[in-house]
C-alpha cells in the first residue's frame, strides 16, 4: 500500500481546490466577459501564412463580387428594360445597350451579366470556405496536440486536485468549440464585416438620407446585442463547466465498471450522471432562450426599421427622384447589410462561446508543472544503479501537515537487491514515488550514482528504472504492443523472450491471435495474474539498470509466483533492485531489509538478523509463518 492521501481526502482536497478554482475563474469572468481570450489562438493560425492569406485574399474576393452583384442588379433594371430615369446618360454611354434589338431592351445581355458576377462571387465563396475550413483543422490539430503534450508533462499533484474528465473535456469538446468559430464563424464573422462595411459605403453613394434612416436603426439593435451577448458567455461557460462535470462523472464510472456493477451502484451512478447531464442541459436551454431573444429582437427590430425605409424610398422613386434601379440596388444592399449584421450577431454568440472554451484551454496551457528539468541537466547513459537518499522528509501536497517519510537516510549499493517492508502506510511506495521524481522531498536529496536527481531532467532519470506496479495499468492493444511498451523498438523475438522469462508467454500463444490478440480497454479480458505477467515482462524487456518492484506478484498463484521470482532472481544478478512486499517469504533472500513504520527507517539487516532481534519485522513475520502461534 502507498503512503498517499486516501479516497476521501483527496475527494475533499480535490473538491476544495476545484471550489476555489471555480470561484476565482468566476471572479475573472466578470472581469472578462469579451473575446480577449481568443487572442491565445492566433499563434496557432499564423502557423500557416499561406492559408491564412489565401483566405484573406477570396474573402475580400467574394465580397466585391458580391457587392457588384448589386450594380449588375441595377443596370438590368434601369438599362435593360428601359427604366433608367436618372440613369439614362449612364445607361446611354454603357457599349451593352447596342447588343439586342438595338433599342437598349438588351435585358437578357443583363441577366447573363449578372449570372457571371454570380458564379464568380460563389467560386470566390467556396475557395474562401476550403481555405479557412482548412486552417481551422490545422488550429485545432496543433491546439490538441499541444495540450495534450502540455498535460503529460503535467505533475501527478496537479491530477490530485483536478478530474481527468474534467481535462478530456477541455482536450475534446473545448477545441471542438474553436474549430468551429476558426473554420466556420470567424469566416462568417469576417465575411460579414466586410460585406456589410462595402454595402454600407455603397448605400451613401446610392442615397445618403435613407442610409442615414437605415442608420437610425442601429443602436435599437447594437444595444440588445451588447447586452444579451454577455449573458451568452457567462451561460455558454457555465453549460460547458457542467459538460466537464458530466463527462468526468462518466469517465470514472466507466473505468470501474466492475466495481459499479458489484456494488450495485448502477442506480446512483446513473442519477449522478443525470443531475449532471441535466444541468448542461439547464445551462444550454437558458443559453438558447436568451440568443433566440436576442434574435428575435435584433431581427425584428432591423427588418421592420428597413422595411419602413424602403417604404420612404419607394414614394422618392415614385417623385422622380431616384430611378428603380436605384431603389432596387438600395434594397439589395440594405438587404446584404441586414443579413451581414445579423449573421455578426450569430457568429458573435459563438465567438463567445469559443471564447470561454479558449478561456478554459489556456488555463490547463496556464499550468506549470512541479517537476522539471534543470536548466543545464547532467546526462547520464545507462547508470550503475547507486542510489543514496540523504536525510530526505516529504509530505503529500495534499496533506502538508502529514511527514509520509521523515529523515530517512539509506544507500543502496550497484547491484543489491533491497526490500522495504512495514505496515500499510508506513512510506514504502512513497519511497518509489520520490525516486521516480513524481514529486520533490521537502528536504534532503536523492542521488543516484552520487547526482542528485533533481540536476538531471526527468526523462533521464526514469530511464534508469524498471517499475513494475501492484496494479500495473496496461493499455488496450495488443500483448506484443503492451510488452513492447517497456521498450519501443524491440524485436518481437526480444518481446518473446521477456515474456518467457515473466512465465507470460504459454499463456499468450493460447489466445486467439497469439501476440497480436486485441486485449481490450485496460486489457480486462485477462485475469489478473495474466496482466500481471505481462507488466513483468514490459520491465524485463526494458532492461533497466534499477528495477522497481512494488507488489509485483501479488496477483500471481503460488507456482506462478516462484516461477517470477526465479526469472527475478536471474535478471536482478546484474542490476540494483527495490522490492515492496508484504508477503515476507518473498523477500527473505534480500541483500537487506529496510523496515519501515510511520514513514521512518526503524530497522534494517537480513531477514535472519532481524528475526533475532525481534523488533517489528520479527512480529510481521511471527504473524505471517505462524498465524494461530
Amino acid at each position: 500500500m502507498r503512503t498517499s492521501p486516501n479516497t476521501n481526502d483527496l475527494d475533499r482536497s480535490a473538491g476544495a481546490n476545484l471550489s476555489q478554482n471555480m470561484q476565482r475563474d468566476k471572479a475573472h469572468r466578470k472581469k472578462s466577459r469579451s473575446l480577449k481570450p481568443l487572442r491565445k489562438i492566433w499563434p496557432f493560425i499564423t502557423r500557416y501564412p499561406l492559408l491564412l492569406s489565401l483566405f484573406v485574399f477570396f474573402l475580400f474576393a467574394a465580397s466585391i463580387t458580391g457587392l457588384l452583384l448589386t450594380y449588375a442588379f441595377k443596370f438590368m433594371i434601369d438599362c435593360g428594360f428601359n427604366n433608367a430615369g436618372s440613369n439614362a446618360k449612364i445607361c446611354a454611354q454603357i457599349p451593352i445597350t447596342d447588343i439586342g434589338n438595338g433599342s437598349g431592351g438588351s435585358a437578357g445581355v443583363y441577366f447573363l451579366i449578372f449570372i457571371g458576377i454570380t458564379l464568380l462571387s460563389a467560386i470566390f465563396g467556396a475557395a474562401r470556405f476550403y481555405t479557412i475550413s482548412v486552417l481551422g483543422q490545422h488550429v485545432v490539430t496543433d491546439l490538441r496536440t499541444t495540450l495534450y503534450n502540455h498535460i503529460t508533462r503535467l505533475s501527478p499533484a496537479f491530477f490530485e486536485r483536478i478530474r481527468t474528465g474534467e481535462v478530456v473535456s477541455r482536450l475534446t469538446t473545448d477545441s471542438m468549440l474553436i474549430e468551429t468559430v476558426v473554420g466556420s464563424s470567424m469566416s462568417i464573422a469576417l465575411r460579414s464585416l466586410v460585406g456589410g462595411i462595402g454595402a454600407l459605403v455603397i448605400m451613401l453613394l446610392v442615397s445618403w438620407k435613407l442610409t442615414l434612416m437605415v442608420l437610425g436603426v442601429g443602436p435599437l439593435i447594437v444595444i440588445p446585442v451588447i447586452l444579451f451577448g454577455r449573458r451568452i458567455q457567462r451561460l455558454s461557460r457555465e453549460g460547458q463547466d457542467n459538460l466537464a462535470t458530466a463527462s468526468s462523472r462518466a469517465v470514472e464510472a466507466l473505468s470501474s465498471i466492475q466495481t459499479v456493477q458489484a456494488f450495485t451502484q448502477e442506480d446512483t451512478e446513473r442519477a449522478r450522471f443525470s443531475e449532471a447531464a441535466q444541468n448542461t442541459f439547464k445551462s444550454n436551454k437558458s443559453r438558447l432562450g436568451v440568443r433566440s431573444i436576442m434574435n428575435f429582437v435584433t431581427f425584428g427590430i432591423g427588418q421592420t426599421g428597413i422595411i419602413a425605409v424602403l417604404w420612404y424610398g419607394a414614394s422618392a422613386a415614385a417623385a422622380g427622384e431616384m430611378s428603380y434601379g436605384d431603389i432596387g440596388q438600395f434594397s439589395l444592399l440594405a438587404l446584404m447589410l441586414m443579413m451581414n449584421f445579423g449573421f455578426v450577431i450569430t457568429t458573435w454568440a459563438d465567438l463567445l462561446r469559443a471564447a470561454g472554451a479558449s478561456e478554459r484551454i489556456i488555463e490547463l496551457l496556464g499550468e506549470v508543472p512541479s517537476i522539471t528539468a534543470p536548466e543545464n541537466p547532467v546526462p547520464m547513459n545507462k547508470a550503475d544503479g547507486r542510489i543514496d537518499v540523504e536525510n530526505m522528509t516529504f509530505s503529500y501536497p495534499t496533506r502538508q501537515d502529514e511527514k509520509a517519510l521523515n529523515a530517512i537516510n539509506m544507500s543502496v549499493m550497484p547491484g543489491e537487491t533491497v526490500a522495504l517492508v512495514g505496515p500499510s502506510g508506513a512510506g514504502k511506495t512513497t519511497m518509489f514515488q520520490l525516486l521516480l521524481r513524481f514529486y520533490d522531498p521537502q528536504s534532503g536529496q536523492i542521488k543516484i550514482d552520487g547526482i542528485p536527481i533533481t540536476d538531471l531532467a526527468p526523462k533521464t532519470l526514469r530511464q534508469q528504472f524498471a517499475f513494475v506496479q501492484q496494479a500495473t495499468p496496461l493499455f488496450s492493444g495488443s500483448a506484443m504492443d503492451n510488452i513492447r511498451y517497456g521498450r519501443v523498438g524491440a524485436s518481437d523475438e526480444e518481446v518473446m523472450t521477456a515474456a518467457k522469462s515473466a512465465f507470460a508467454h504459454d499463456f499468450i500463444m493460447k489466445l486467439p491471435d497469439g501476440y497480436q490478440t486485441d486485449l481490450g480497454e485496460k486489457a480486462m479480458t485477462l485475469s489478473g495474474g495474466q496482466q500481471q505477467r505481462i507488466a513483468i515482462a514490459r520491465a524485463i524487456l526494458r532492461d533497466a539498470p534499477v528495477l522497481l518492484l512494488d507488489e509485483a506478484t501479488s496477483a500471481l498463484d503460488a507456482e506462478s509466483e516462484r516461477a517470477v521470482q526465479n526469472a527475478f532472481a536471474a535478471l536482478s544478478k546484474d542490476r540494483t533492485t527495490l522490492v515492496i512486499a508484504h508477503r515476507l517469504a518473498t523477500v527473505k533472500k534480500a541483500d537487506r531489509i529496510i523496515v519501515l513504520e510511520d514513514g521512518q527507517i526503524v530497522d534494517q539487516g537480513t531477514h535472519n538478523e532481524l528475526i533475532k532481534r525481534d523488533g517489528l519485522y520479527a512480529r510481521l513475520a511471527e504473524l505471517q509463518f505462524n498465524p494461530e502461534g
